[in-house]
């Protein structure tokens, strides 16, 4: 999640610079939306996964697996949408020469860089206190339990 938010950031940066039309930041921010969509899906599957089998099981293993698979396919599919985007030559030369020209934007480009860089290598830590050591058992639901709930 930390490097699609971090390349997400510095696509819109680039984008600003870009000059896209209306409906291609629409397209943009769609493409974006369903990469960190899908990134939250595939978190909450293999969470659930890992709640109601701890231990290795290969059923398991291919529900993470088609989950992760699934983030995969929507992360090529922005890349091509943003080679498509940003594919004009002429334009893609432009907002470089603007940015290499602007010392103001170079340092931007360079702060949000390395603040991704920092961000999905570092990441933030939040201290959030806890307020039961107490695990609750979570009842699943098999064939030899059918008739307890």
């Amino acid at each position: 999640m930390r490097i699609h938010l971090a390349v997400a950031v510095n696509i819109l940066l680039f984008a600003l610079i870009y000059g896209l039309s209306r409906t291609e930041y629409i397209l943009l921010f769609i493409t974006i939306g369903f990469v960190l969509l899908c990134e939250m899906i595939n978190t909450s599957i293999e969470t659930l996964v890992n709640l109601g089998s701890p231990a290795y099981h290969n059923l398991a293993r291919i529900a993470k697996d088609v989950a992760a698979g699934a983030v995969f396919v929507v992360a090529i599919i922005a890349i091509i949408v943003g080679t498509i985007l940003f594919g004009e030559p002429d334009r893609l030369l432009e907002a470089f020469s603007k940015i290499w020209s602007n010392p103001f934007l170079i340092s931007l480009f360079l702060m949000s860089l390395i603040g991704g860089f920092l961000f999905v290598f570092k990441g933030v830590k939040l201290k959030i206190p806890k307020k039961s050591t107490k695990i609750d058992k979570v009842k699943i639901y098999t064939p030899k339990n059918k008739n307890k709930f």
